[in-house]
């Protein structure tokens, strides 16, 4: 793995994360807005049903409708009058005498013993504030029409407050989680008014009422994400020990393969040039002793350079290019039957038209190779017979290499691609286990598909299935 796709895979991990905590912070953000809107005291109801009790024949608070009324009432005539011929008058000497009422409510309210007394009698939470509004005041000349004294956002009186004028208490926060009561009164006759107001109770520290009630989701969310940071880090630090282990494993690879190379070779030089020397002579005994070192030395080699090219499999950068695959199998077979004995028999068959496909060609060679020792060395038959089809089906070309060997059992057949392992059906010489486990590993780097069919003492056919449009 190179530095660019190692600085790709962290940018990757870490954008990653950064979603992950982006989510998260979304989610919490929208339960806490969620539970704010539906946030409820329990209290409400309470306060609201005594309330409503004291002001049933009143207004604000006990006391307040005859305040408003000594305001109002007698200036209706005036205020029609200006209404209908000074506009400017009218907005004037209502706003001194809107000014008056406020200030007298204000002076008068008993709102601030009333709430505690409430609170005291039914044993609420004592951190409980309050706020009294007014929040509309129209008047009426002829009973039928209102016209807005003031109204947020209307010219005219503007009130302190965005719900109006407050008139007792001191809770500035207001909206209909913490509306308690909301009365609107009318007389319909004319020269009256219309006014509503409003009792809002919450408390101060709300926001942290709300975080208490999710803090269960809030730890959790954070544990979440600091176990995804644990296992990111924990994969990192794994992941950066297994590059060094691997290569370091590369570099004592290929070491050994010239170390192990080295002295093979040596043996083979040195084992024919005393069969030369003792070619002529009727030592059988020493000739025969020859064939044996020549013969296992062969072997030697051959498993050495199997184990070493299964250790450098998982590291190969897939070098593929486009082949005519019946073309690369008819080369394959020319060079393998130069090696084989009279009783073996390679079978091919290509079927319809066939595509050019993408492929290692070295790779692919060994593999086919890697099939047909397995049909050869699994197989009493006296005549063994290797059938190599080839053809198109479905889009895809299919690769079938036949043979009629001793067969695989089905226990066997679920562990043949593992590496190392052998089956029961071992017959002359033995291997390392790695043939088949070669084969998989090639047709998954370049993302093809395997599948065998084997029955015991008939023989063994594997498929491999290759995307054709590749």
């Amino acid at each position: 793995m190179n530095v660019q796709s190692h600085s790709i895979y962290r940018i990757v991990a870490i954008l990653s994360l950064l979603c992950l905590v982006i989510v998260q912070f979304q989610l919490i953000y929208n339960t806490f807005e969620l539970e704010n809107n539906q946030y409820y005291l329990k209290e409400k109801d309470i306060i609201h049903e005594n309330y409503s009790a004291l002001i049933r024949n009143d207004k604000l608070y006990p006391g307040a409708q005859k305040i408003i009324d000594s305001h109002i009432i007698p200036n209706m005539d005036l205020y029609k009058k200006l209404y209908f011929s000074d506009r400017t008058a009218y907005e004037r000497r209502l706003a001194e005498d809107w000014r008056k009422m406020i200030h007298e409510l204000r002076l008068h309210q008993n709102m601030d013993s009333i709430f505690p007394a409430i609170v005291r009698q039914f044993n609420l939470n004592k951190e409980l504030k309050y706020g009294l509004y007014i929040e509309h005041l129209s008047l009426s000349f002829d009973g039928r029409h209102y016209v807005p004294v003031f109204r947020p956002n209307v010219p005219g009186i503007q009130p302190s407050h965005p719900n109006g004028d407050i008139i007792a208490g001191t809770l500035e926060r207001t909206d209909k989680q913490n509306s308690v009561s909301v009365y609107t009164v009318s007389a319909y006759t004319p020269n009256s008014y219309q006014i509503t107001f409003a009792l809002y109770v919450d408390q101060d520290n709300r926001t942290l009422q709300i975080f208490k009630a999710m803090l269960p989701t809030f730890l959790l969310a954070i544990f979440s994400i600091l176990m995804v940071v644990g296992i990111y880090f924990i994969t990192y630090r794994n992941w950066m020990r297994q590059k060094k282990l691997t290569a370091m494993t590369s570099d004592f690879i290929n070491s050994i393969s010239h170390e192990f190379n080295t002295p093979i070779a040596t043996i083979l030089v040195a084992n024919q040039s005393l069969k030369d020397t003792i070619s002529n002579s009727e030592n059988i005994k020493a000739l025969d002793l020859i064939a044996v070192i020549k013969r296992q030395t062969i072997r030697l080699k051959k498993l050495i350079n199997q184990s070493l090219m299964i250790s450098r499999l998982s590291r190969i950068n897939l070098d593929k290019r486009k082949y005519y695959l019946p073309s690369v199998l008819m080369e394959i077979l020319e060079d393998y039957s130069l090696k084989l004995d009279a009783n073996v028999s390679i079978i091919p068959e290509i079927e319809g038209d066939i595509n050019d496909i993408e492929m290692n060609k070295v790779l692919f060679t060994t593999m086919i190779y890697n099939l047909l020792d397995n049909g050869i060395k699994y197989n009493l038959s006296d005549k063994k017979i290797i059938n190599i089809r080839v053809y198109p089906k479905e889009g895809n070309i299919h690769l079938e290499i036949q043979d009629n060997g001793v067969g695989i059992d089905l226990k066997s057949l679920k562990h043949i691609f593992k590496k190392f392992f052998r089956g029961k059906q071992r017959v002359e010489e033995g291997g390392l286990g790695l043939g088949l486990f070669y084969v998989q590993q090639v047709v998954n780097l370049h993302g093809w598909e395997l599948a065998v069919e084997s029955v015991i003492d008939k023989g063994t056919k594997f498929t491999i299935k290759i995307n054709g449009k590749r």
